[in-house]
């Protein structure tokens, strides 16, 4: 055995050290099948042996324009079940009004390879395994998945992507959640154009910037210019392994972006494309399909004095606002930040997050409330790269209105929202005000609410010895947004029930749960019974956690090391309120000790476990506060040692004894 893992620790060296020497497309070498484990990652499902991407711009014989050609080749090995997946992929392109105005994706091929009795079987891929789905009325993906692929299988496919978009080069990621042990990406800019290139995330990527000259075919007269050819590539990158507490891990990906900052065709034409944010501002201000869009005084304008009628309170007549918008249309799944038809969407009573968003701003701003967009990349599509200023990037936007002074924000999309409790996927850590076409602000989104959990639990053993109770809980801010969703995605309530029971290990009766809104925010308030029948007093010494289910149940920071920054979800305090009856004939032989802990002098985040007894009572007060969201890896090992005291102090056991 120890021999065998040498050989294959040798093979893995050897296809890491010269992948890109040793790649040719049609032909898999029959030790690169027998490969099982790969020596760097042995937890990884897949591998990519070699990658490489180039890109070049061309003449279009049918526009006589420039145009950006890319060459794509990709070689993967699978080495177990779980990697199989990989052979099936996409490759998005954008399909315009005309051949000229659209993307191509030519030349697909594909291959796999598996070892059959010592000999390398080869499959081609089949047309009747490439399709083309609509993501949209222009977003198109080119779908297809490689033939007999499995366990130990090698496969690899080809293509070439034209595109008329050619101040666009698409970014180049090179980390994936396998490991890579060669990838290149080559890209050749003539000397007409100038771009800004960033390189992003935490694993090294080597650059190299060389002249070059470049020579074009126009009309059969040759041109000929310098060139700049940057070439990025790495070498055994590792995989972008899970972990907790992290918005989008796209955003840590190693990858390499391009942005044109300028043209310029001495005598012949010349564009300053160099960007900043009072631009991309001026810009959407003045969008037809943005700015435009938010000085329509027609807007509900006969539903508005109802909605309002007798509210004296402005919290309660934005609420009153934002319910009529949601009245009159229904969000539609389709998340973006150009607005398209407002009337329609009211006609028909349904609309994007920008139509239904617009109509609130509208509806605000017509009832005399200062209102404004606030424009953001949402959580799920990854940050706005702040050093390259565009608005290619920001793809959602929500509400902003002023109450003497003070923000309140607003989104329309769905019914779980209220003042300043958006979806969270909003609760971005920049996002940008537009006041006016030369006026804006940068706001983080990420504490806008007060996000409160309150729990009570009153428990006590019945006449057969086992542990019952009342259990109340009030949700507040985000976490009134996530308990409405989930108990709405269940089949219904008797099924949200049967999950909680399966959850909490309890047997559940007597549920309800309501709504109750106030000036400031609106809460549900969640309440049962329940029979914990684990705890019994089956026993002369009986211990349980008096914190029963409401106690951390995992410490997610169990790992000595960390590579990516921690991401809270939101900031949020949480507090458990447990009132315990002794039961005659016991006594408390041991309880927990009281306890606080800080986790810095500012009291970012504090804990506090408070347990005493009173004649035959115990009770315990346990609260924990979490004052921000975003924390640097360098904090990791502070925040781990954190929370492993709160996770053991708060499963620490009340112990009784029979008398």
């Amino acid at each position: 055995m120890k021999k065998l893992f040498l050989i294959f620790t040798a093979l893995n060296i050897l296809f890491a050290a010269s992948a890109q020497d040793k790649f040719k497309f049609g032909d898999c070498p029959a030790e690169l099948l027998q490969m099982t484990v790969y020596d760097k990652d042995s937890t990884a499902s897949a591998v990519v042996i070699y990658e490489n991407c180039r890109s070049h711009y061309e003449i279009s014989p049918t526009t006589s324009d420039f145009q950006i050609v890319t060459d794509y080749v990709v070689r993967m090995k699978v080495l177990t079940k779980d990697g199989i997946s990989f052979s099936e992929s996409s490759i998005p392109f954008y399909q315009g009004s005309s051949r000229a105005a659209s993307e191509e994706v030519k030349n697909l091929t594909g291959f796999t390879y598996n070892l059959e009795n010592g000999k390398v079987v080869k499959d081609k891929l089949s047309k009747d395994y490439i399709f083309t789905e609509n993501v949209s009325d222009n977003n198109k993906r080119l779908k297809f998945a490689l033939p007999s692929v499995k366990e130990g299988s090698v496969f690899e496919y080809k293509y070439t992507l034209v595109s008329p978009y050619y101040f666009y080069p698409r970014d180049f990621v090179f980390q994936r959640t396998i490991p890579v042990i060669y990838s290149v990406y080559q890209i050749r800019f003539p000397e007409y154009f100038r771009f800004n290139k960033e390189v992003r995330g935490y694993e090294p990527i080597k650059v190299v910037s060389t002249p070059e000259n470049e020579h074009f075919l126009i009309g059969g007269n040759s041109l000929s210019c310098n060139a700049e050819e940057i070439t990025a590539e790495v070498n055994d990158l590792p995989a972008l392994k899970d972990e907790e507490f992290v918005w989008n891990y796209n955003d840590y990906k190693s990858q390499i972006t391009f942005e044109i900052s300028g043209v310029n065709i001495t005598g012949v034409y010349y564009k300053d494309f160099s960007n900043s944010w009072n631009k991309v501002v001026t810009r959407l201000a003045e969008n037809q399909n943005f700015g435009k869009q938010f000085n329509d005084k027609g807007l509900l304008k006969n539903e508005l004095p109802e909605a309002l009628n007798g509210l004296s309170n402005s919290n309660d007549s934005i609420r009153a606002i934002l319910n009529l918008v949601r009245s009159k249309i229904k969000w539609n799944g389709k998340s973006n930040i150009s607005v398209s038809n407002i009337s329609k969407a009211m006609k028909e009573g349904t609309g994007s997050s920008a139509e239904i968003n617009a109509l609130l701003l509208n509806a605000l701003r017509n009832s005399g409330y200062n209102a404004y967009p606030v424009v953001m990349s949402l959580r799920s599509r990854g940050r706005i790269p702040m050093t390259h200023p565009g608005d290619d990037r920001l793809n959602y936007f929500l509400v902003v209105a002023y109450v003497n002074d003070t923000p309140v924000y607003l989104d329309g999309t769905t019914g779980y929202t209220d003042l300043n409790v958006v979806p969270p996927d909003c609760l971005v850590d920049r996002a940008l005000i537009i006041y006016n076409s030369q006026s804006f602000d940068w706001v983080d989104l990420t504490g806008i609410g007060g996000n409160v959990t309150r729990v009570n639990i009153n428990a006590r053993f019945n006449e057969d010895g086992i542990l019952t109770g009342n259990f109340v809980e009030t949700y507040s801010g985000e976490h009134a947004f996530a308990f409405k969703q989930d108990y709405d995605k269940a089949e219904n309530e008797e099924k949200y029930i049967e999950k909680r029971e399966t959850s909490d290990n309890v047997e559940i009766s007597d549920y309800k749960t309501e709504k109750r809104v106030s000036t400031g925010n609106f809460n549900y308030l969640e309440q049962y019974s329940f029979t914990r029948p684990e705890v019994r007093l089956d026993a002369d010494i009986v211990s349980f956690n008096p914190l029963l289910f409401e106690a951390m149940r995992t410490n997610p920071f169990k790992p000595e090391t960390r590579k990516l920054p921690i991401e809270y979800p939101f900031p949020q305090e949480d507090r458990t309120n447990v009132l315990i009856e002794i039961p005659e004939g016991y006594a408390v032989d041991e309880v927990p000790s009281s306890q606080k802990f800080i986790y810095d002098e500012a009291g970012t985040i504090a804990f506090s476990y408070i347990i005493q007894q009173s004649g035959n009572k115990i009770q315990i007060s346990c609260i924990t506060s979490l004052k921000k969201c975003l924390f640097a890896t360098t904090d990791y090992t502070a925040l781990r040692d954190f929370w492993s005291k709160v996770y053991n102090k708060q499963n620490e056991l009340v112990t009784l004894k029979k008398l």
